[in-house]
């Protein structure tokens, strides 16, 4: 185990940890509830789908949904994203134990019932749990730190296509490096 973590001992960090995951857990119940409120007061409609027409005045979805947010102090789009994330995971299909950042993320995912139920291997923390990164990656997102060699080579692979100058410099770059020069030439 590493003695420090950041400013705290490993002894700290492991204090630390269980208590602001609780915090997790009520952070993902609150996305949910106000997601659910939203979602109550003005459900999903499909694709042009239009509010009922009644004789009072009405407001539109949207103009409802800032009210809303504006009273909670949230933006529009926060309380407009977790009403859309309750909609696709209706409680029977939310997943204890898993963050609502995850729920968002996979929530486009045409299988995500029985992907949530199955998490792939965290290559860092080396066990099936679910992550935003690893959410991410599951979904064919890009991530900001790849973690396998095949990842990297890809990110590096990305940053200099379509420029030629910049993938001469990196190449030249990396051949400084014996080691790398070394195993280049091997593997010609």
């Amino acid at each position: 185990m590493l003695g420090t973590i950041a400013s705290v001992d490993s002894g700290r960090f492991e204090e630390l940890f269980p208590g602001s995951l609780d915090l997790v857990v009520v952070e993902t119940r609150a996305q949910f509830g106000i997601g659910d409120a939203a979602l109550e007061m003005e459900p999903l409609r499909g694709h042009g789908g239009h509010p009922p027409i009644d004789d009072g005045e009405q407001l539109s979805v949207e103009a409802s949904l800032r009210l809303f947010a504006d009273r909670l102090g949230l933006s529009f789009y926060t309380v407009r994203t977790q009403r859309w994330v309750a909609a696709q995971w209706t409680a029977e299909y939310r997943q204890d134990g898993v963050s609502y950042e995850v729920h968002r993320i996979l929530a486009s995912w045409p299988d995500r019932f029985e992907l949530i139920r199955n998490p792939p291997l965290n290559e860092r923390m080396g066990l099936g749990q679910w992550t935003g990164e690893v959410a991410e990656k599951a979904v064919g997102w890009k991530t900001d730190s790849p973690a396998s060699a095949q990842e990297k080579v890809a990110a590096v692979h990305e940053l200099v296509q379509g420029d030629e100058s910049v993938a001469a410099q990196v190449a030249t770059d990396l051949l400084r490096l014996p080691e790398v020069a070394f195993r280049a030439m091997r593997d010609a």
